[in-house]
């Protein structure tokens, strides 16, 4: 006697699909622990900045014995939480080819002339305030030059890092995904391009080059996938300003 067997489900009957799909994966909570090496030298860098403001003054200016002296301290202060936190400069890894150093280079140069170029040219915002400009020349020569030195240490070393791994490993990946870690770095949205330019212009006195210059180097980080070629550009236009402030007294950008 033949035994009879009921007719297979077919593969797209949704019950079966019900039974067979796996679940979906859990939404993965990122552990404090991991975003804090992202933010603590960032936070750190702004809160001691504002700290100056409280530095005793001269005639309205601020004072060229404790300027230096505290600026110095919080640019050694920041590098040395961002070298406690440094296993994640692993994000600026590999490091790119030639082609793309080339154009973070011409992208820093680009950003350093908007910044000086559009000086003049836009309103203020009375809420951004505005930069506690510094003029080192009342210091004596020896004091002066360790001053540049602290100066440029801050400006193209520490910062760069420091802002690169905030601003462009993290944010604009977190505001895609909040598990961070999951999204590829060199994946940009407009909404997160967008949001982290508004914020680093909220960041500078100089709203618009900074808004302009968040919207360049989430494009650069876009082109080359590279968290290194930013950080290339954001040196190399810090080294070109500090150089143009310096020779040029322009004093005002720092």
């Amino acid at each position: 006697m033949n035994a009879t067997h009921d007719p297979a489900p077919p593969a797209d009957d949704p019950d079966v699909r019900a039974v067979d799909a796996p679940p979906p994966a859990p939404r993965r909570e990122v552990p404090t622990a991991e975003i804090l090496p992202y933010v603590v030298p960032m936070f750190a860098y702004v809160s001691l900045g504002g700290l100056e403001s409280y530095l005793p003054q001269e005639s309205g200016q601020l004072s060229h014995v404790w300027y230096p002296i505290a600026y110095a301290a919080r640019a050694l202060v920041v590098a040395a939480i961002a070298v406690y936190y440094r296993a994640i400069w692993k994000d600026f890894r590999p490091f790119p080819r030639l082609g793309p150093i080339a154009l973070a280079v011409v992208v820093g140069l680009v950003v350093t002339a908007l910044w000086v170029g559009l000086d003049g040219l836009y309103p203020g915002l009375p809420f951004m305030g505005k930069r506690a400009s510094f003029d080192p020349m009342r210091i004596p020569i020896a004091g002066r030059i360790a001053f540049y030195a602290a100066r440029m240490f801050g400006l193209v070393l520490v910062v760069p890092v420091v802002e690169e791994l905030f601003w462009r490993s993290f944010l604009i990946r977190w505001l895609i995904e909040q598990d961070f870690r999951s999204v590829p770095i060199g994946r940009v949205t407009l909404f997160s391009a967008g949001a982290t330019s508004v914020l680093f212009a909220l960041a500078h006195p100089e709203w618009l080059p900074a808004v302009l210059t968040g919207l360049i180097w989430a494009w650069l980080l876009h082109q080359t996938r590279s968290l290194a070629c930013c950080l290339v550009s954001h040196a190399i236009a810090n080294l070109a300003l500090g150089i143009y402030i310096i020779q040029a007294g322009a004093w005002k950008f720092w």
